[in-house]
């Protein structure tokens, strides 16, 4: 069954033209039209300095010469924890450092200290940013107070200790920052428009083997079938085979195009690879499930559509996720689409491996679980089985 599907399939020339030539060239043309890396983000954290002492000059400081950060992050004076707040509440800043007074006095005399950090989920980079100083901070704090508590535990004068644990090496808060807190985490538009094409014609090709099911119904081809020796569920899983194979060949096409001809990664080849396999055993049993509930292949044509489009956008396959308004990106997880972007966007951009993406990968396979088994459920009802 699922070789006389797939030579019907490839001689009328559908397989080719819906898994192959469309996906492939719609993919290439977004990816050169609106292709390249994401615009540069860009944020503002707060400075609260209650101690006026080292740490928070030397943060000032390195914030401001670093290379990384030019053009990027820039740092707001504030006078007070609640001023921070009431800026981060009114979006006028993404982050904030507040450092007490005395901090640097009580680090100095070996008691440590502690920085507050105000994050927005409105401004990863902020965050990301405020936090990796704060780190830094820790770290140099950590140091400072067991040089200074080691040299008390050696019976070094307290007047004497800022002295020598200065000049043995830890003078000051050496807070350069280096590398880019944001790297590997630009993405190229070509590789979100590339998969989200792949995860768009995924489901136009496994649906074009299930809409062929109810033709062959309607002529009569299926009650033949049936007369035979054939068991009742070889034609479903003759179409089941072949759509998801012709699927895989479509995702895979898409994916080696985007790679060759934008020289663009979409991560690491067994992670993106474990991904869209979960994402195509999603859509095809989503498409089963709409054959097996529909009357007519017009019916399952424009429902097919329907879903897909809308999964596509609502997913990110049309529209990348993070130019979405926040709710819908909170929809475009209960599509499959959605799931699939984040999970591509993460490999893309971290070059993570498959545990990575582990949760993204489940979420698709229990979609793909549930809706297959609702679809076996209506294909015995309506008497395909």
């Amino acid at each position: 069954m699922s070789a006389l599907e797939l030579r019907t399939r490839l001689r009328d020339g559908t397989a080719i033209v819906i898994a192959l030539i469309v996906p492939v060239t719609l993919a290439t043309l977004f990816g050169l039209a609106l292709g390249g890396d994401d615009p540069p983000l860009r944020a503002t954290i707060g400075l609260v300095d209650l101690d006026g002492g080292e740490f928070p000059a030397s943060v000032r400081r390195e914030v401001t010469a670093a290379e990384e950060l030019k053009g990027s992050v820039t740092l707001r004076d504030l006078p007070g924890d609640r001023e921070a707040r009431r800026a981060l509440d009114a979006g006028e800043i993404g982050a904030a450092i507040v450092f007490p007074a005395g901090f640097s006095a009580r680090v100095g005399a070996g008691e440590g200290g502690d920085v507050t950090v105000l994050t927005s989920a409105g401004s990863p980079l902020a965050g990301v940013v405020a936090s990796a100083v704060v780190d830094r901070i820790s770290a140099v704090v950590d140091a400072r107070t067991l040089a200074v508590r080691a040299a008390l535990l050696a019976g070094v004068p307290g007047d004497e200790v800022k002295e020598l644990v200065e000049r043995n090496g830890a003078a000051g808060p050496a807070l350069t920052l280096t590398g880019d807190p944001l790297a590997g985490g630009k993405v190229d538009l070509a590789v979100y428009y590339g998969s989200g094409m792949a995860a768009l014609f995924a489901f136009f090709v496994v649906g074009a083997s299930f809409r062929s099911l109810l033709t062959e119904r309607k002529l009569g081809t299926l009650d033949r079938m049936r007369a035979g020796p054939l068991a009742a569920w070889v034609p479903v899983a003759g179409k089941a085979v072949v759509g998801f194979g012709l699927a895989m060949v479509s995702v895979c096409a898409t994916w080696a195009s985007g790679t060759l001809i934008f020289g663009s990664t979409w991560g690491e080849p067994l992670a993106v690879l474990t991904v869209l396999t979960a994402h195509v055993l999603a859509a095809a049993a989503i498409t089963m499930l709409v054959a097996a509930r529909v009357r007519t292949d017009a019916q399952a044509d424009g429902v097919i559509m329907v879903i897909s489009f809308v999964a596509a956008f609502l997913g990110g396959s049309l529209v990348p996720l993070h130019s979405l308004p926040g709710p819908l990106q909170t929809v475009a997880l209960l599509t499959p689409n959605g799931w699939t972007a984040t999970a591509l966007a993460e490999l893309a951009g971290s070059g993570a491996g498959v545990s990575a993406v582990a949760g993204p990968v489940g979420v698709l396979l229990a979609i793909a679980l549930g809706a297959g088994g609702l679809a076996v459920l209506g294909f015995r009802k309506g008497m395909l089985l």
